[in-house]
């Protein structure tokens, strides 16, 4: 949003760019393990907004998996050191992630970029609820506001959908200074240019992943880190104390 955008005379602001690795340690599969499957299923089958209503018990199905899976899961170190420097500096959490571990971690304001598993939306009246962690009948379940059944949806954005929270990750890159700092976590570079926004970004940039990507150009960062992220929490915690 336009209006986040921070004057001159305002405190340095950090940026969080995570991706699935960050809820890896908590237990939870990323999108692209497996060479394209994502918990074993073609995410063209189970993600893919031309075919998931051919596909529509099975993808209800498996987001009722997801969703158990993530009842599950807690929060790591990584999530709960990123809530601890939003009390500290002025903070923008954006995430790939649909979990919902940023939020009970104690993060505040997050941007899912592209949905949350923990809500449902229907295309025929454009409702969009949360159910939590509870499971979907497929077929038998409605719609709060319309009684459709057949239009629910999860409120995830599948591959050939519009992603509106493209318009708060552009607005909020747009507005970092020299001041600022950039930090990318466990993301494989595959969906966003995150290296790209790196390379543009005014200020401080680290990436910490895993391991090295081929869809990312680790020179386009300022300090790269490969380690887990709850590992990696000391040293980054450190660089954004200097830096912010």
């Amino acid at each position: 949003m336009r209006d986040r955008v921070w004057p001159d005379t305002a405190p340095p602001q950090l940026v969080v760019l995570s991706g699935a690795g960050i809820s890896a340690e908590s237990g939870l599969k990323t999108f692209r393990d497996g060479g394209g499957l994502w918990e074993g299923h073609d995410i063209h089958e189970v993600c893919d907004f031309t075919t998931w209503r051919r596909n529509f018990a099975a993808v209800h199905r498996f987001y009722n998996e997801r969703r158990s899976a993530l009842a599950t899961a807690e929060p790591n170190p990584a999530h709960q050191a990123v809530a601890r420097w939003q009390s500290w500096w002025p903070t923008h959490i954006l995430t790939q992630n649909v979990d919902d571990l940023f939020e009970r971690g104690g993060c505040r304001d997050v941007t899912h970029l592209h949905g949350r598993l923990t809500g449902m939306m229907c295309l025929a009246c454009e409702h969009d609820w949360e159910i939590g962690l509870t499971a979907w009948r497929a077929g038998e379940d409605a719609c709060p506001m319309c009684k459709s059944t057949s239009d629910v949806k999860p409120a995830i954005v599948f591959f050939h959908e519009r992603a509106p929270a493209y318009v708060d990750l552009y607005q909020t890159l747009d507005s970092l200074r020299p001041s600022d700092v950039l930090l990318v976590i466990g993301t494989s570079g595959y969906v966003l240019p995150v290296g790209e926004f790196a390379r543009w970004t005014p200020g401080f940039s680290v990436l910490n992943n895993l391991e090295p990507s081929e869809h990312i150009e680790e020179s386009c960062f300022d300090h790269v880190l490969y380690q887990p992220a709850s590992t990696a929490v000391p040293d980054i915690e450190a660089i954004l104390q200097r830096r912010l």
